[in-house]
């Protein structure tokens, strides 16, 4: 229990520190063009490995906080629901066990709590495939949103390269027949 709380105190103030870094940027379309950074691409391969440490923290690192909340609150409720089910587990199976060596002739009675305990073993077993599922998804998915968002980036840096180029008034364009390039002077 108190690995729970310790881990969920340690997720919201990770949610917090990103939620209050995206809160202080600043709005580049109100800067002049000579002050805009660039924004760094990210890792996708660095994104997939820290979801490999953390399930998560990849997607928390390419810029997908829905996802990696989501990533996060699954691998929790996948652990919590495991751990239940493995305490209720060997409640039921001490209870087999006591009822099978008190009464050793009772196959009906020991089969029916056999089979007690035997559904909290399989939804135990359920729980952690269930985890280990949603870790392996998380290694995708960090790899493809670091992909998805280096190319949404680059598009953005591609889209305002164009605008800077038209304020300038230079056309450049393409038919099929012909590619021009010319100085547009309006009065």
């Amino acid at each position: 229990m108190r690995f729970l709380l310790i881990t969920s105190l340690l997720l919201l103030s990770l949610h917090a520190s990103f939620a209050q870094e995206a809160e202080n940027g600043t709005d580049t379309e109100q800067q002049p063009p000579e002050v805009v950074e660039e924004e760094e691409l990210v890792s996708p391969i660095g994104a997939m490995i820290r979801s490999a440490i953390f399930p998560g923290w990849g997607q928390f690192y390419s810029r997908g906080y829905i996802r990696g909340s989501l990533t996060v609150l699954g691998i929790g409720g996948s652990v919590v629901g495991a751990l239940l089910a493995q305490r209720s587990f060997m409640n039921r199976y001490n209870a087999y066990a006591e009822y099978a060596s008190l009464f050793p002739n009772d196959d009906q009675g020991v089969f029916a709590k056999y089979e007690f305990a035997n559904q909290r073993y399989k939804l135990r077993t359920f729980f952690m495939y269930t985890g280990i599922g949603i870790w392996v998804y998380s290694l995708i998915d960090s790899y493809v949103g670091a992909n998805f968002y280096n190319a949404t980036t680059l598009i953005e840096s591609i889209e305002q390269d164009a605008q800077d180029i038209e304020k300038l008034g230079i056309e450049v364009g393409a038919t099929p027949s012909r590619l021009y390039f010319g100085i547009v002077k309006t009065f």
